[in-house]
């Protein structure tokens, strides 16, 4: 039924019903243009090496495995694509900067990645070479866009510690790209400073990441993160799912 707007007709805005905003309904659209254009995405047939450092990897598992969970929102895809332009942008600077950065493999026009068996991934780029500033280059390129409050964490406790997921897949990508260290790179979105951070191999991480695709892989369902469910499972899309299951 069309609302009444007549003199006396009591109707009063923001009074009987939602106000819906210019800026909500354009907003509408994209964001359903974005969820219809991802389901159209074809699956990957492989673990990607950007999720096995979650600390939680029952959450690995269920992702690797399509289980049911949250749907990705408009906003949360809004915030993917951003990332890539992010690294875009950076990437062009490191250039600018005089560092000869990669972002596609010359032998084969793609970006740098790998597949072996039911892992794979893909790399934001190899540096071969730049300024003297202690690198032994070639070194494996990764770039990031933070929020203030991430961005801080990272630069007082460092990626391994503040960043664990971005920690394993860079150490997932040196061996399979044959590469002893990582530049890592990350972008504080509120401020615009720039951090980095030169993070060795560490081939003990990357096997245990290996071991951890294989058994999710063949089945095994890991553990989950904590005995009872805590804040970070409040954010995890699969948490209905896990938490009704033994």
């Amino acid at each position: 039924m069309l609302v009444d707007l007549n003199h006396d007709s009591g109707y009063v805005p923001g009074r009987n019903g939602p106000v819906v905003t210019l800026s909500d309904r354009v907003n509408g659209r994209i964001d359903v243009a974005l969820v219809k254009a991802r389901a159209q995405e074809p699956k990957r047939q492989y673990l990607g090496a950007s999720i096995l450092g979650d600390p939680c990897g029952r959450r690995v598992a269920y992702a690797y495995r399509s289980e049911t969970s949250m749907p990705l929102d408009g906003r949360t895809l809004r915030i993917f694509q951003t990332g890539h332009v992010i690294e875009d942008l950076l990437a062009a600077w490191m250039k600018a900067a005089g560092f000869k950065l990669l972002t596609v493999d010359p032998a084969t026009g793609q970006q740098f990645g790998f597949v072996d068996g039911p892992l794979g991934g893909h790399a934001d780029g190899v540096i071969v070479s730049g300024p003297e500033f202690g690198l032994s280059y070639p070194v494996l390129w990764e770039a990031k866009g933070l929020n203030d409050r991430s961005w801080s964490n990272l630069m007082k406790n460092g990626l391994k510690i503040s960043k664990p997921i971005y920690y394993g897949q860079v150490c997932i990508y040196m061996p399979y790209l044959g590469l002893a260290a990582c530049l890592f790179t990350a972008l504080n979105k509120n401020t615009n400073e720039i951090y980095h951070e030169l993070v060795p191999a560490d081939p003990a991480e990357a096997q245990r990441l290996v071991d951890l695709a294989v058994g999710i892989v063949q089945g095994r369902l890991p553990p989950r993160f904590s005995v009872e469910p805590t804040r970070y499972c409040d954010f995890c899309e699969f948490r209905d799912t896990c938490w009704s299951t033994l």
